[in-house]
């Protein structure tokens, strides 16, 4: 999710100040490697560019695009916020909303709210961030969630993301929306996820008896506590009995610099990026995610990623299983250096993990040969032990320095090349799919020209569970800049959803697409558009450039969206929409989705 933090916990550039918002216009000093303020400091900007920049000019290996480590030493992943600017979507106001009705697709956002304050003052509430999950007993039951900004926190004088949950009972026609109680200050949270300022990175997946479990990153704003150099964060899961109406309490399954009277302990440790999958068999519940570690300095050491369980319906989970090499054990191959994960379980209960590391000959990354992967773990032991596996190797985008993140031509959402993963239940398949720049135009020096970033999937037998036998990656969709592809997969059938820039290939606009196929066909079966008319996606989220100190409107739309499909064969994509809803409210982030049957 988006946090208003100079790279979230990722920044390496020693010795700089951040800020940390503790209103409109107000903040206060902390040390590197904190929640960041909404408004960075000049000299803050100019030392992580000079970092990047510096990563760069000293790069040794082949690929011309700084790879995960480098990405992460270097400080450049995120960007702040900054409320002295107005955002593009105040610029609507009053007046009519300039796209036509979203028809056939459909506008999952019910009662949102206005944001009182800051850089998006008047607009409607953002939600961006998707995650869906159908109910394999009953697929007309969807469930989804996403970062939500609707409820203002009076701790932090802003709207910040709470954990809310959509259902359907109707195949995706219509939406109830329900606020997961208790995870932030915002909505009631007690000691010690009182302290919890934000709740994002939603996941879901169902489990059986009707169960869905839906997991959250938590975390606080505050400057880090002393001894420390990042502010406490953790992983929460929620559980709903009844197709997602109602939600209980949340369950701990970690938490890093949470004291347990609500207040800020000293951690080095960031968690993020979190996932979840269910053992449809023995309702064995796994939850996946990053532990990014830094040194006292906030100084990037290591971010392996990691594994927890639980057997008793989501209430207790074990201490975290570490799924990637940690630094202490690394020698070449597979690093700690990883992050993005994504698990599905198997019929003989295997658990499957996707993620993307760096795969280099030593801790350094700089050997010509050392590269970004894709790599799937496999656990045979219920969570215990995993076998990792490189599975494909990929290409990650080029890192722009004004925006400080990897993005698109011309672009100044962040984006990346995390894999997700799905499994077949009836053909006891694996597929994978991400996005990444291979086709892109670079010059001699390696400097990228113009992005073409393609949705690529791979398969796999899940019958060889230690070792799956990966096939070459195919080309999904028609080219023209897609990112944050989704896959799903039932008997056979494949969907691809994605953005894709096909069809505004001269400018910043954005739709959002499907491919559907088997794996014999789907690298030449056509591109569906979803989206009537072509997005555009500045509409929210403002940031300053670090290089140029520009006005940068659209800095972040999520990073990933989501697809699910059952027996129905139907597709459930369900995307961060740029439209609102024309005829209720104007152009905002809004979660928007289609059902779409793949045989017709």
């Amino acid at each position: 999710m988006h946090r208003p933090r100079l790279i979230q916990g990722l920044l390496a550039a020693a010795a700089c100040a951040a800020l940390v918002a503790t209103g409109p216009g107000t903040a206060v000093a902390a040390a590197t490697g904190s929640p960041a303020g909404d408004h960075p400091a000049p000299l803050e900007a100019s030392k992580v560019a000079t970092r990047a920049h510096a990563v760069a000019a000293t790069r040794t290996h082949s690929t011309p695009n700084a790879l995960l480590k480098e990405l992460f030493v270097s400080g450049v992943e995120d960007m702040p916020q900054a409320p002295a600017v107005s955002a593009l979507c105040q610029s609507f106001l009053g007046g009519p909303n300039p796209y036509a009705p979203l028809a056939p697709d459909v506008d999952v956002i019910k009662g949102d709210t206005v944001v009182p304050t800051g850089s998006q003052a008047g607009c409607d509430a953002a939600q961006n961030e998707t995650s869906v999950a159908q109910n394999p007993w009953n697929p007309r039951n969807l469930v989804a969630a996403s970062n939500d900004y609707r409820v203002f926190n009076t701790r932090e004088q802003r709207n910040d993301a709470s954990g809310w949950a959509y259902t359907s009972f109707d195949g995706g026609k219509s939406w109830k929306n329900v606020l997961a109680p208790h995870l932030t200050y915002q909505t009631g949270a007690t000691a010690p996820l009182s302290l919890s300022d934000a709740a994002g990175d939603p996941a879901l997946a169902f489990g059986p008896g009707n169960t869905v479990y839906y997991a959250n990153l938590v975390f606080s704003r505050s400057a880090p506590a002393n001894g420390g150099s990042q502010s406490a964060s953790g992983v929460t899961v929620s559980v709903s009995h009844d197709g997602g109406r109602t939600w209980g309490q949340p369950s701990i399954v970690h938490l890093d610099g949470f004291n347990a009277d609500g207040t800020e302990g000293a951690t080095n440790i960031f968690n993020d990026k979190e996932w979840i999958a269910v053992d449809p068999h023995s309702g064995a519940v796994y939850v996946t995610w990053t532990q990014f570690t830094f040194d006292s300095s906030g100084n990037y050491l290591e971010s392996p990623v990691v594994e927890a369980k639980s057997t008793d319906a989501g209430r207790h989970f074990s201490a975290p299983v570490h799924i990637s090499p940690t630094l202490a054990g690394f020698t070449t191959g597979i690093s700690p250096f990883g992050t993005g994960t994504n698990p599905v379980v198997a019929n003989d209960g295997t658990l499957y993990v996707a993620y993307e590391d760096s795969v280099c000959q030593s801790a350094a990354c700089n050997a010509p040969a050392d590269h970004d992967a894709v790599i799937v773990a496999a656990s045979r032991d219920g969570g215990r032990t995993f076998t990792n596996q490189e599975a494909a190797r990929d290409f990650d985008f080029p890192v722009n320095a004004d925006i400080g993140n990897n993005a698109l031509t011309g672009e100044n959402f962040r984006i990346n090349s995390f894999p997700q993963l799905a499994y077949d239940r009836v053909e006891n398949r694996l597929y994978a799919t991400w996005a990444d720049d291979r086709n892109g135009a670079y010059d001699s020096s390696g400097a990228s020209v113009r992005t073409d970033g393609n949705s690529f999937l791979i398969s796999a037998d899940a019958r060889r569970s230690a070792a799956p036998s990966w096939s070459a990656a195919v080309s999904v969709g028609a080219g023209s800049d897609e990112v944050f592809p989704a896959v799903a997969a039932y008997g056979g059938h494949i969907a691809v959803s994605y953005y894709t820039r096909y069809y505004d290939p001269a400018g910043i606009g954005v739709d959002f697409a499907m491919t559907s196929g088997n794996r014999w066909s789907i690298a030449h079966d056509p591109q569906r558009r979803l989206t009537r008319q072509t997005e555009n996606p500045q509409v929210q989220f403002v940031s300053l450039g670090l290089l140029t100190g520009n006005v940068l409107q659209g800095a972040f739309i999520g990073d990933y969206t989501a697809i699910a499909m059952g027996a129905d064969l139907d597709a459930h994509p369900v995307w961060t929409d740029f439209r609102g809803n024309p005829g209720v409210n104007d152009p905002n982030q809004d979660v928007a989705t289609r059902s779409v049957p793949i045989l017709r």
